[in-house]
């Protein structure tokens, strides 16, 4: 979605690499002590495409070009126009403009080649035509592997816990989280992946915009192939070409009393989609902060904060306390994102 996001956009050109050499019958040349997985002969039951969201902002190594793109997905941005964008307070949307900004443009043709099951129907309830949308991230925040999709969705909720599992326990990472987005209408949902039957997102960090680290990537790839492979059992079972115990009497297993799980919390802000503590900005730079995250807080992600607790310091170096807006204790993520540095 972002285009200085690399790691997803390398992830997905490996993946088509690896549909070119499945097509080839051919095997990917590497050391004998690693295991390259090729996501067209491990898991044949799924059909796999990609999608490169913003192509511009890739080019440019930016965001954006003029608007976030996983802001752009609710029903009532899929069918503004130049006339109804400029009536709306939207930084993107200038008057001076003859056109829509560019992402949202961009997510109107995303919407469409996903089957228009926003737009094409009434409800927000159509039929889209992939099962599931897996959208790549990255954070500039110590976020680990997090594993986010919308609350209620029971194949979802599955398909992490089957993820977290196998990420903590096979591959050897402990610092897996599962993230639960508050259920909302679909027409109402901004994030790109909401234009599939099902929406799921893969964030990983910490790791800079715009660089391509080793272990990122192959951080992003154990998440993403215990996905799939969720989802290619799953499909097995389907067909009753499994034996044994079922993917969800194995998940029972791990884990007997109940998934962990955060949940978001809610918004309090009118513009807000979920709980958002914002630090004060500049009045002549709305995208530069007045205060910066108090380094108690830096890299502590899913940490407690508690009121009265250091929260911001000034540019007078005077320490600004966590107010209990959102409870008396919360536990932080995104903590001193990246990608949050716009006023948008």
């Amino acid at each position: 979605t972002h285009g200085n996001e690399y790691t997803g956009i390398w992830c997905i050109k490996a993946i088509e690499k690896q549909r070119e050499l499945f097509n080839a019958n051919a095997e990917a040349t590497h050391a004998p002590d690693t295991k390259v997985i090729n996501v067209f002969k491990e898991y044949p039951s799924l059909s796999i495409d990609t999608l490169l969201a913003n192509p511009k902002a890739y080019m440019a190594n930016r965001r954006f070009i003029d608007t976030d793109m996983n802001r752009e997905f609710s029903i009532k941005k899929l069918q503004r126009t130049t006339e109804t964008c400029s009536e709306e307070n939207d930084a993107s949307c200038d008057s001076s403009q003859t056109s829509l900004p560019y992402e949202s443009i961009r997510a109107k043709e995303i919407e469409s080649m996903f089957g228009a099951p926003k737009t094409g129907s009434i409800g927000g309830d159509g039929d889209a035509n992939s099962d599931i949308v897996i959208d790549l991230h990255t954070t500039t925040a110590n976020m680990g592997i997090t594993l986010i999709f919308t609350e209620g969705d029971a194949l979802m909720s599955a398909a992490a816990a089957y993820a977290l599992h196998k990420c903590k326990t096979e591959y050897g990472y402990e610092n897996v989280h599962i993230l639960l987005l508050p259920k909302t209408e679909k027409n109402d949902r901004t994030h790109l992946p909401s234009v599939g039957k099902h929406d799921f997102t893969i964030e990983v960090g910490p790791t800079p915009q715009g660089v391509i680290r080793h272990d990122i990537v192959e951080q992003t790839e154990a998440a993403l192939h215990s996905l799939l492979e969720f989802l290619h059992l799953s499909n097995m079972e389907l067909e009753n070409k499994t034996t044994g115990a079922t993917v969800l009497d194995r998940l029972r297993s791990a884990f007997p009393n109940g998934v962990p799980c955060y949940q978001s919390a809610p918004a309090v802000g009118a513009k807000e989609l979920h709980g958002k503590i914002q630090w004060p900005t500049l009045d002549d730079n709305p995208n530069f902060p007045a205060a910066m995250v108090h380094k108690s807080l830096q890299d502590r992600d899913y940490q407690p904060l508690r009121t009265g607790d250091p929260l911001f310091v000034g540019l007078d170096g005077a320490v600004i306390p966590y107010d209990g807006s959102y409870g008396d204790e919360v536990l932080l993520m995104f903590v001193n994102e990246g990608g949050y540095y716009y006023s948008s």
